[in-house]
């Protein structure tokens, strides 16, 4: 084993609570009969070495599997996944480590041991913590690993590292426990149905050393406190002394008139024992009272002040007379002419030139002080509230700036879109939800925008999000924000779409893409207007209007699993269908015309006549792309158009026009190749296994009688993910 520098009498926590804590350099091991055992020990063993920053590495012993092993730790060490992540542990088979080409290598053994220690120092964790195993070993081998034991025995307390050795009692006559016990320090074992250490010889003669060590400690900490009580004593008798002769500069520094006039600050004194009250001018003003006429007294001060206020300052006095502490305490003072004052009083109690206790303490006018304070506490509480409205304005606007809308009004004056137009005039004065199906192109998102710009919140923000465009694993952080930590690169928290949309309107672009999980959140927030920040405990509130889009089926998606029913229920509240272009051919010459002086004007070109025959091919062109495609052919046809004549090159238009193919069979192919897709990556990712926690079912969100039933409709073999 290599040498590596390391604090011995540093403890480490084993996590098993018959051991408790121990220093770097630990060798011991546990007997055991069965895999509970194994379980119960270095499942907390692990847990310890992981909270306390340490490099975990374990030698999976038989009967137990790695997958029980993982499934155990997971169960008992929370975000156990993010270590494993990072990684912090790892976890080998016994043959895989200890064996080369089926045979004992302690030599290759130690060096993996070495490398494991360097790696772990490098890479700044604390040390490293090793469980290893002996399930595997032959007869023939025992000698040998033995010997290998006993070396990692000598020099393991040279090393940050904790090492736990695994033996079957089963499999283990007498000579070989004891081989065993010579070659670790001590042992664990389950006795009578309850786990003890048994000690090695080794072990109780070095116990029996460090008690004779703190025996003699002891006795020279005896000595060494008795020496310290005289010098204590004599520093106690110098410290008096000097805190008499401060009491009497500070009394003689007390009236420094002018100073406590720039200040607002009064001094006051009180003796005892005789009740004589001395005051300066300014404590005079402060409490409203004329020095000239008035013979200052401890009762007429405690008078003046706020009545609520005046038994906490009683019991500061009578707490600094009896244990001679310093009183420090704020209150109110009422003068008769109805103003209001703040004072803070600081004192203590102290003896005069002729030996006698007496009070000397100063008052400071805190009136100004409180009322600037308030001003600039209101001011930085206005400030921080338009910083955090302005910031959250900034980013959807500058989302908004850089986003180039299909259209900046609704162009056309068929039929269909008139439809469109009246429920969107019906509908955007209240906060219902709106669901905007159609197929791609057709304007869905500026359908969008026009309800938030005729509702009651078209003076907050809008905030639009592409469902699609998001991954998978950045979806809920996207929408709901993240705290701190919260994942891997969460460097600060972030707030979310939902967040920013606050008093306002978000509008979810292909909602029919968003996962299962996000799906429940979603759910969540259009019930109770809460969610929770990924990696956050408290609810958050949000008033906002949900708008949704999706060129999908949702009620095929619904029928396959793939979307939930109550979600879809939640949303569909107020349907809008946008009709495609070929449905309203009628509108394509004003949009045609709308295009041309739209594109015309930026590139700075006249364009006065379109040409008949390219109007009739744009009538008879089906447009599949709808309005998307029909702006940019026409952008394209403006850039290069020669003269004041619009004409479009017939290449650019399919040679076809047939009708297409009805849309709900286009996208019931579509989720058909989608759900396979789905189904395919999490068989892979879990190994061909369907159920369980580990199931494909489970990471889907769906019972496995469902997946069963859509693995046998989309004929995918399981047997080809299985490993």
């Amino acid at each position: 084993m290599s040498a590596q520098p390391v604090i011995v009498h540093k403890l480490r926590r084993t996590g098993i609570g018959v051991v408790g804590d121990v220093p770097w350099g630990t060798h011991f091991f546990l007997f055991y009969e069965a895999k509970e055992d194994l379980l119960e020990t270095l499942v907390p063993y692990f847990r310890a070495g992981l909270e306390d920053g340490e490099y975990c590495m374990w030698v999976v012993p038989e009967p137990l599997t790695q997958d029980e092993a993982l499934v155990a730790l997971r169960k008992e060490i929370p975000g156990f996944d993010r270590y494993r992540d990072e990684p912090n542990m790892e976890l080998v088979h016994g043959r895989q480590w200890y064996l080369n080409d089926d045979q004992l290598d302690v030599a290759l053994v130690a060096e993996k041991w070495n490398q494991k220690l360097d790696y772990a120092l490098s890479h700044g964790y604390s040390g490293l913590r090793l469980a290893g195993s002996t399930a595997w070993l032959a007869k023939k081998d025992w000698k040998e690993f033995c010997e290998y034991e006993k070396e990692v025995n000598d020099h393991i307390t040279e090393s940050a590292m904790t090492a736990l050795c695994t033996y079957p009692l089963h499999g283990s006559a007498a000579a070989e426990i004891l081989d065993v016990t010579r070659t670790h320090q001590f042992a664990i074992a389950r006795r009578q149905g309850g786990w003890e250490v048994i000690e090695t010889s080794e072990l109780k003669e070095a116990k029996a050393e460090i008690k004779k060590l703190n025996d003699e400690l002891e006795q020279r900490v005896i000595e060494r406190t008795a020496q310290l009580v005289a010098v204590n004593e004599e520093l106690t008798s110098e410290m008096e002394h000097r805190r008499r002769v401060e009491a009497e500069l500070r009394r003689s520094e007390s009236f420094l008139a002018e100073g406590q006039r720039i200040s607002h600050t009064g001094t006051w004194s009180m003796n005892i024992a005789t009740g004589e009250f001395q005051s300066s001018e300014e404590h005079f003003r402060i409490f409203g009272f004329d020095p000239d006429v008035t013979t200052p007294s401890y009762g007429m001060f405690m008078e003046r002040i706020y009545i609520e206020d005046r038994p906490v300052v009683e019991r500061m006095f009578e707490r600094s007379a009896h244990d001679g502490e310093v009183f420090d305490c704020d209150y109110r003072i009422v003068i008769p002419s109805g103003q209001n004052k703040y004072a803070r009083s600081v004192g203590r109690v102290s003896f005069n030139s002729v030996g006698q206790l007496e009070f000397v303490g100063s008052v400071i006018d805190m009136t100004e002080h409180r009322a600037a304070q308030s001003s600039l506490q209101t001011a930085f509480e206005e400030i921080q509230t338009l910083k955090d409205q302005l910031y959250k304005e900034n980013l959807v606007l500058r989302e908004e700036v850089d986003r180039t809308s299909m259209f900046e009004e609704i162009v056309g004056a068929s039929a269909g879109l008139q439809r469109v137009i009246s429920r969107v005039s019906k509908v955007a004065p209240t906060d219902s939800t709106v669901l905007i199906t159609g197929e791609t192109g057709t304007g869905k998102e500026l359908i969008a925008r026009a309800i938030h710009k005729r509702s009651k919140r078209a003076n907050r923000a809008f905030v639009s999000v592409n469902c699609a465009a998001l991954p998978q694993s950045l979806i809920s952080s996207e929408l709901f924000g993240h705290e701190k930590g919260a994942f891997t690169g969460a460097q600060q928290r972030r707030l979310g779409r939902f967040e920013l949309a606050d008093g306002g309107t978000i509008f979810l672009d292909e909602v029919g893409e968003l996962p299962a999980e996000t799906q429940v959140a979603l759910l969540r927030v259009l019930q109770e207007h809460q969610f929770e920040r990924v990696g956050g405990t408290q609810p958050i509130s949000v008033d906002v209007r949900v708008l949704a889009a999706t060129n999908r089926d949702l009620k095929t998606a619904m029928a396959s699993g793939l979307f939930r029913t109550d979600l879809f229920y939640r949303l569909s509240v107020f349907p809008i269908e946008v009709p495609p272009i070929r449905a309203r051919k009628e509108d394509i010459p004003i949009l045609v015309q709308y295009f041309i002086t739209r594109y015309a004007g930026k590139l700075g070109k006249k364009i006065h006549r379109i040409e008949k025959k390219t109007l009739e091919m744009f009538e008879s062109y089906n447009w599949p792309g709808n309005i998307r495609e029909l702006q940019n052919v026409i952008e394209r046809s403006v850039i290069v158009c020669p003269g004041e004549v619009f004409s479009v090159d017939e290449g650019w238009l399919s040679a076809e026009s047939e009708q297409p193919q009805e849309p709900s069979m286009l996208l019931s192919n579509r989720l058909e190749a989608h759900e396979k897709e789905l189904i395919e990556s999490a068989l892979i990712s879990c190994a061909g296994r369907v159920s369980g926690v580990t199931g494909a079912a489970a990471r889907l969100g769906i019972p496995p009688s469902t997946l069963d039933s859509r693995i046998k409709a989309l004929n995918i073999p399981k047997q080809r993910f299985r490993t």
